[in-house]
């Protein structure tokens, strides 16, 4: 079999609690959708896709659709790094086009190669870096704080994914004190910032102690603030759902 291209697969990966149920499938499935038309996918309706509690903890559940074949996938995996101090590196970011950039898709070992990477350097988390500035991570979204209090992401246009968990502390922040701009992520920003953290649907908000072996700054106020949000999120019953309906119904 050849290499697999962008269009061969659209793909999201969720959260399963230990009954089985997934927190914020709407927008997951939303997503879903939104990068399929992009791919130029035909994605049918989800089927009753069954997630597998075990009983114990929460799992991540990769779910994807693959048009070649008309065919489904569920596969599930343990969360991993979570709510932790990090360590990163910088990572040449993989780029495609400007329809395909930002899309979970079926080439996708280029972010798993940076999550390799970053792992075969004693680190944690990879930090996707073009034109000279952090557009995404490995497995979640970079957040960083400046000296002034406001909170810098990385513009959707730079290519990076946008996260559901982090939407999620996005929209929480500014009532919490902490404004949001959508601006370059730059070696200056980065380098004067008073914190950075990546939040993902699996690892929570992780503090980034180091870039590449450089101290950042030593507040831990974002950290703090967006593991706080995630924890009232994921423990908020509104939050969970079967595939395809609301928990309870």
């Amino acid at each position: 079999m050849g290499v697999q291209g962008p269009r061969s697969e659209v793909f999201t990966t969720v959260r399963a609690d230990a009954k089985g149920n997934v927190a914020d499938w709407p927008a997951h499935l939303n997503r879903l959708q939104a990068h399929a038309k992009r791919l130029r996918i035909a994605l049918p309706e989800p089927p009753s896709l069954e997630v597998q509690g075990d009983g114990k903890g929460e799992t991540l559940v990769r779910i994807g659709f693959q048009p070649e074949t008309e065919a489904w996938t569920v596969t599930q995996r343990p969360l991993g790094v979570h709510n932790e101090d990090v360590d990163a590196i910088s990572y040449p970011a993989p780029r495609w086009n400007e329809r395909t950039n930002g899309c979970k898709h079926g080439q996708w070992e280029a972010y798993n190669e940076a999550k390799e990477a970053a792992e075969q350097a004693g680190c944690d988390v990879a930090l996707l870096v073009h034109d000279h500035a952090i557009v995404d991570a490995d497995r979640a979204t970079p957040m960083v704080l400046d000296e002034d209090g406001t909170v810098w992401m990385a513009p959707v246009g730079d290519g990076g994914v946008e996260g559901i968990a982090a939407a999620v502390v996005e929209a929480a922040l500014p009532a919490l004190g902490f404004p949001v701009v959508r601006g370059r992520l730059n070696e200056r920003t980065v380098a004067r910032c008073a914190e950075m953290v990546v939040v993902g649907t699996g690892m929570g908000a992780c503090r980034i102690d180091t870039i590449d072996g450089e101290t950042l700054g030593d507040s831990r106020a974002l950290s703090q603030t967006c593991q706080a949000v995630l924890r009232e999120h994921f423990t908020n019953k509104a939050t969970w759902s079967t595939m395809g309906q609301e928990r309870g119904a």
